[in-house]
C-alpha cells in the first residue's frame, strides 16, 4: 500500500541537499508538486480507485527526481546537450535503488519506472501493458499541464539562459512552424531557436491522452496567457504566433467538443 506522506517527506529530505537558492532548483521542486496535483486531477476525472490515485500522485511526485542533479552538474535543462533526466531519473530510482526511500514494497515497481522512463519522449514506446500504459499517459498529461503555468510565470532567462530582450527578436524556423500549424508535435532534435523550444511547448496540446486536460488549458485560459506574455519584436514571428494562437484555440476547441 503507498504512504503518500512517506514519500513526500522522502522528496522533501532528498531535494533539500541541492542549492534551493538555484532558481531552477525552486522551479522544478514547484513543479514536482503540481504535476503531482494534476496527476490526481487527471486520476479522479478517470474515477481511478484511491490507491491508484496515490500511485499517480507518486509518479508525479518522482518524475523530475533526475533534473536535480542534472542542474547541480550542469545547471541546464537541455536534455539534449546533457543528460536525457527521465533515463537518469529512473536509473537513480531503480539501479541506485533510491525507490525504496519513497516507497517500501516492490509491487509497482515497473509501473512506475516506465512512466518516468517514458515521460518525456516524443511518443510512448510500444508493447507497453494496459496499467504501464495508463500510468505513462497520465504522467505525460500532468507533466504537460503544469508545463504551461510554467510558461506562464517563470523568467525567460531562467527557462533557456538568454534576456528576455534576446527571446523577443527570436525567430521561429519555418518547419517548426509548418508543424505546428499541421497540429504535430515538435521533435528536440528539429528546434533550432529558443523560440522554435517555445513553440514546441505549446504543440504539447497535440499530444494529450486524457480531454482532462484540454480541458484545464481551457478553463485557465493558458494559451491566450503564455502566448501574449512576450511582446514579438520580429514581425514574422509576430504575424506567426497570431495564427498559431488560432490554431493552438481552435485545436483545443474541436478537440472538447467530441
Amino acid at each position: 500500500m503507498i504512504d503518500f506522506n512517506i514519500a513526500k517527506k522522502a522528496f522533501k529530505d532528498y531535494v533539500a541537499s541541492f542549492d534551493i537558492n538555484n532558481s531552477k532548483i525552486r522551479l522544478k521542486i514547484e513543479h514536482t508538486y503540481k504535476v503531482v496535483e494534476a496527476c490526481e486531477y487527471i486520476a479522479k476525472d478517470l474515477k481511478l480507485n484511491e490507491e491508484d490515485i496515490n500511485l499517480a500522485k507518486l509518479i508525479g511526485l518522482l518524475h523530475d527526481i533526475g533534473r536535480f542533479k542534472q542542474l547541480k552538474n550542469f545547471n541546464s535543462f537541455d536534455d539534449n546537450s546533457t543528460i536525457d533526466h527521465a533515463e537518469y531519473g529512473a536509473d537513480i530510482l531503480f539501479k541506485d535503488n533510491l525507490i525504496r526511500k519513497f516507497l517500501a514494497e516492490e509491487t509497482y515497481d515497473n509501473i512506475i519506472e516506465k512512466a518516468i522512463r517514458n515521460h518525456n519522449k516524443y511518443k510512448i514506446e510500444d508493447n507497453l501493458s494496459e496499467r504501464d500504459l495508463l500510468f505513462s499517459k497520465i504522467i505525460r498529461d500532468g507533466d504537460k499541464m503544469d508545463n504551461f503555468r510554467v510558461k506562464e510565470i517563470e523568467k525567460i532567462e531562467t527557462l533557456f539562459d538568454i534576456s528576455e530582450e534576446e527571446f523577443e527578436l527570436e525567430s521561429i524556423s519555418d518547419n517548426i512552424y509548418n508543424d505546428f500549424i499541421n497540429c504535430k508535435m515538435i521533435l528536440k532534435s528539429d528546434r533550432k531557436t529558443h523560440m522554435d523550444m517555445w513553440i514546441s511547448y505549446l504543440a504539447f496540446i497535440f499530444d494529450f491522452n486524457f480531454s482532462s486536460g484540454l480541458r484545464f488549458l481551457k478553463d485557465n485560459n493558458y494559451i491566450n496567457i503564455v502566448i501574449d506574455r512576450i511582446d514579438y519584436k520580429n514581425p514574422d514571428t509576430k504575424e506567426k504566433m497570431k495564427n498559431i494562437k488560432k490554431v493552438a484555440n481552435d485545436y483545443i476547441d474541436k478537440k472538447l467538443a467530441l
